[in-house]
């Protein structure tokens, strides 16, 4: 019976008319974006000017002997900040430093948020050429101070994870992202469901032949697996349009962004995220929505949860890339009703292992069965009553 009514909910949502409609739009203007993008990322014939800068880098007064020999260097604008403090003159609001080079010319540190900033392959060769030219002999002690060259130190003076890894954040940002609008989708789709069925009186016909349980369950699953197709149909339009505008191929520079899951380790997380933030806020929203016998007090169902999720959202968008490592954030991450959100960015920002994301997984495991039953209870004791809405404290005393 369950399988019946996970078949029912999955072709009535997908058979739909305007969700057709909406979701070949949204492909479509996912594949006319690539079109515009392989336009406007065309350079056609024009020849880049190779002198344009590319970085700033920002030098101190110590290492200024340096300057002479970057200056000449295609793509960098110096930039000289006197005595400042490199991580001061780093994280300063107005700044743009793609690095700070400080400390003994012969010897510099290169302070920046990027450890793969290829400043530090130009400060290498600088500081070559400086040391020749302060020993043009080539002297036994020149070539050993060129040894010095492959310990030139790089320091991450980045204040948050925004700056360290930018690709990771915005990553991040799309996934939490697609989860609230798929989650909001499908709680949308449920709750409308449920309260239809309930005034049209045709619940009290399925009921004769089904659980009240079962009949929630398979209408959670139907809808649920009718949006996982709806999901794979956009990633597959933005597959499209990034293979449209030629920057498919360029996915492999992701796989340094993801800490220690990797690009193919993210994107199944991320899915795996999706499926059970939905089931977490789902199945509470299913039994929520029996509670009212309108479609006009629906919203009143939908909004607390609607603002539940956004809570952790802007907890993942505003507190996870400042502090990634802070014990709130790794504590919150763990609770069922937040980790949907905070895992997929605390892992895009490569500040989570492998082990908590399993955790977590199973943490939130653990709480849906427990917030189905309670959403089953809700649920069995109020879609047979019609008029006002049912009040939970009335629910909760006949359940006692």
């Amino acid at each position: 019976m369950l399988g019946l009514v996970v078949k029912r909910e999955f072709t009535t949502l997908l058979g739909t008319r305007s969700m057709r409609i909406s979701t070949a739009v949204i492909v479509a203007l996912l594949l006319i974006a690539g079109i515009v993008g392989r336009f406007l990322l065309d350079d056609g014939d024009e020849t880049p000017d190779p002198s344009a800068d590319l970085y700033t880098v920002g030098i101190t007064t110590e290492a200024a002997p340096l300057g002479e020999f970057l200056s000449d260097t295609p793509g960098v604008e110096l930039e000289d900040i006197g005595e400042t403090d490199p991580e001061t003159a780093y994280n300063e609001e107005d700044a743009n430093f793609e690095a700070i080079v400080s400390g003994d010319p012969a010897s510099p540190t290169i302070s920046s948020g990027n450890s793969d900033s290829p400043v530090r392959d130009l400060v290498v060769v600088a500081t070559a050429k400086y040391i020749t030219s302060e020993d043009p002999g080539a002297s036994p002690e020149l070539v050993a101070s060129l040894d010095s060259l492959l310990t030139i130190q790089h320091v991450d003076v980045s204040e948050d994870a925004i700056s360290a890894n930018p690709i990771g954040y915005a990553v991040g940002m799309a996934a939490i992202m697609i989860l609230f609008l798929m989650t909001i989708m499908g709680i949308s789709v449920l709750s409308a469901g449920v309260v239809e069925e309930k005034s049209s009186r045709v619940v009290e016909i399925l009921l004769t032949t089904v659980r009240p349980r079962t009949l929630l369950m398979g209408k959670i699953l139907g809808i649920g697996s009718g949006m996982l197709v709806i999901l794979l149909l956009y990633l597959l339009g933005m597959l499209g349009g990034l293979a449209i505008a030629g920057l498919l191929e360029d996915i492999g520079n992701l796989f340094t962004a993801f800490g220690a899951l990797g690009i193919w380790g993210y994107v199944p997380m991320m899915l795996v995220w999706i499926i059970l933030g939905y089931f977490t806020f789902a199945s509470i929203t299913g039994g929520l929505s029996a509670t009212v016998s309108r479609q006009e007090d629906v919203g009143a169902v939908q909004t607390p949860i609607i603002f539940l999720q956004i809570i952790p959202l802007y907890v993942a968008m505003y507190l996870v890339p400042y502090q990634p490592d802070a014990t709130l954030t790794k504590v919150l991450s763990y609770i069922p009703a937040f980790s949907p959100y905070l895992m997929p960015m605390r892992a895009a920002v490569g500040g989570v292992e492998v082990w908590e994301q399993v955790l977590a997984i199973g943490l939130t495991v653990i709480a849906i069965p427990l917030l189905g039953m309670l959403a089953g209870k809700i649920y069995e004791r109020s879609i047979l009553h019609v008029g006002e809405r049912v009040k939970l404290t009335s629910v909760f005393k006949k359940a006692a």
